[in-house]
């Protein structure tokens, strides 16, 4: 199995996701500019989580990267990724940043910005359920599945529900036979729906959210193009 490796581009950077700043080089993690101490497993689990980012990565890819050539007992890695919460605030009831694949491992869900956000554009982000989903150009699943890009555990929501596709400034939405449907404003869509750079509903059976749209100009602006309350 292959070992998690970092892009060379990013490895003496720095990035930020809420009031965290995480500094490649020096593995500093820094609250509002105030230091957390992390181990040097923690750090490397944190690097290795938002360098995959969207995906979910497997524990066993997980162990290779923090021990690698190493054996050890699979309660350590749940004990970095306690650690890592800790320093981060984060309720694994209700992940901000570290999220729980169940049956398969952990992803960093957190919105990166910053100057090596840039190594991994993303055209869009998924707003749902009081958490933010970064969709880099291609396709992302929604759906309760942990095989799912964006994981909504919503009864109302199918293991593989529907499938979005960011595609430069354009970003679609199909449904993957879902049992209760997606909608755009209101419809339930048939067939991959071209979204609009207006405000528009979605909501996937009964889960609403917002999709933001990164435009590619060189203003970096964002604009909301899908809307609707949770």
């Amino acid at each position: 199995m292959a070992v998690v490796s970092s892009p060379k581009s990013s490895s003496a950077g720095r990035v930020q996701f809420g009031q965290f700043t995480f500094d490649y080089s020096s593995r500093l993690l820094l609250c509002n500019g105030v230091r957390r101490h992390l181990s040097p497993k923690a750090q490397q689990l944190l690097h290795t989580l938002i360098e995959a980012r969207p995906r979910a990565l497997p524990r066993q890819l997980l162990f290779e990267a923090i021990w690698p050539s190493t054996y050890v007992v699979e309660s350590n890695l749940a004990a970095i990724v306690n650690e890592l919460r800790r320093a981060l605030g984060d309720d694994p009831r209700d992940p901000h940043f570290i999220r729980t694949v169940h049956a398969f491992g952990y992803a960093f869900c957190g919105d990166v910005r910053g100057a090596d956000a840039q190594s991994v554009p993303y055209g869009a982000t998924l707003q749902c359920e009081s958490r933010s989903f970064p969709l880099p150009n291609g396709a992302h699943v929604v759906g309760r599945g942990h095989d799912a890009t964006v994981v909504l555990m919503n009864r109302m929501v199918s293991r593989l529900h529907a499938r979005i596709t960011v595609d430069g400034e354009d970003v679609w939405i199909e449904d993957l036979d879902s049992t209760n449907g997606t909608f755009v404003n209101g419809n339930r869509i048939t067939r991959p729906f071209l979204l609009a750079h207006r405000t528009s509903s979605i909501v996937f059976g009964t889960v609403g959210g917002s999709i933001i749209r990164r435009s590619l100009s060189t203003t970096g602006s964002l604009q909301k193009i899908a809307l609707v309350p949770a």
